[in-house]
């Protein structure tokens, strides 16, 4: 048998003044609820989850730049030379200074170690080829050099060996002094590059063997140089005595030293016009045999290499310009139409 109630009615066997259990149950479960949350969040921090918010990935290192100088120390040390040489050595060593300074930014070192090593051992290089270089040239001059006085001991007129100041003793014989005689023919010897001719005494006619030696001189491509000399003449044997030095076998090289005695030829130069009142005299030939100009031995101080080589370079080139002596040609001298 079911009964109704009304809305004002209780259920039988309750009392409207006891509290309901129903909201006590909602309690609990959302205690529960909670701390299954906490326990969830709790298993995620244990197994090392990765929190929600996203992170920006890292940047990468800056890379370093390759140093120029040490690149450029390589280069210079290969491909400049002696002087390229000297740069890798210098290029390197600010290379190295950089680097160190700012490793960070720069990189390269090892290479330009490997610059400055060349630098080091080139420039010795090259030291010691111009050296070996200067010594063989030198060489080769003396060379040269003892081989032209060679010929001239071999030759009927040897040149003296004697020091600059040294006198010639009188004991000699006059042929036997360095070029204090006439030879009593025409003679022809080289000393070094320097060719040196003494006009003998049986020339009748010194114009005619002076056009003989010019065109000889032409043939060989040598300029001749006409010099005046006599017995005795300390100056003149001054000048035999340097003719086998480096500095007058220079300085006239492809010269040919034409040397005349002015108390033999006394008539045949006042014909043709040169001086012979101060000597040694040395003259260039113009076309007509006489002299186109001339020093003598005052232009130098005392007659040694040092001193004469400079002078008659210069003049046989044409070059001699300032001078102690003005040159003045004798009148009636030079070509007449």
């Amino acid at each position: 048998m079911s009964h109704a109630f009304g809305p004002s009615q209780s259920p039988p066997n309750c009392d409207a003044n006891e509290p309901v259990e129903a909201p006590v149950v909602v309690v609990h479960a959302a205690h529960a609820a909670r701390e299954a949350a906490q326990s969830s969040e709790g298993a995620q921090r244990a197994v090392g989850a990765e929190p929600l918010s996203p992170q920006a990935p890292p940047l990468p290192p800056e890379r370093r730049q390759l140093s120029t100088l040490a690149v450029s120390s390589i280069v210079a040390a290969l491909l400049l030379g002696p002087l390229g040489a000297v740069t890798a050595i210098v290029f390197g060593w600010i290379a190295r200074r950089e680097i160190e300074q700012a490793p960070e930014r720069r990189r390269g070192r090892a290479l330009a170690t490997v610059g400055l090593a060349l630098g080091v051992l080139l420039t010795l290089g090259w030291s010691a080829a111009i050296g070996a270089g200067a010594w063989m040239w030198r060489m080769h001059l003396g060379g040269e050099v003892a081989s032209g006085l060679a010929e001239g001991e071999a030759s009927p007129e040897p040149a003296s060996t004697g020091s600059p100041a040294a006198p010639l003793p009188d004991s000699l014989p006059p042929a036997a002094q360095p070029g204090g005689s006439v030879p009593p023919h025409t003679t022809h010897r080289r000393i070094g590059g320097l060719s040196i001719v003494d006009i003998g005494a049986d020339v009748s006619a010194l114009s005619e063997e002076l056009a003989k030696q010019r065109a000889e001189a032409h043939a060989q491509g040598e300029k001749v140089l006409v010099m005046t000399t006599s017995d005795p003449c300390d100056p003149c044997r001054g000048v035999d005595r340097s003719l086998g030095d480096p500095l007058m076998q220079t300085a006239l090289r492809s010269v040919r030293l034409v040397r005349v005695d002015i108390d033999l030829f006394k008539e045949d130069l006042d014909q043709i016009k040169m001086p012979r009142r101060l000597y040694p005299g040395f003259f260039l030939l113009s076309p007509d045999l006489t002299p186109q100009d001339g020093i003598n031995g005052g232009e130098w101080d005392d007659d040694i290499a040092r001193n004469i080589a400079p002078v008659l370079g210069a003049f046989v080139r044409g070059q001699y310009t300032t001078r102690r002596q003005p040159w003045h040609p004798l009148p009636g001298s030079g070509m007449r139409l």
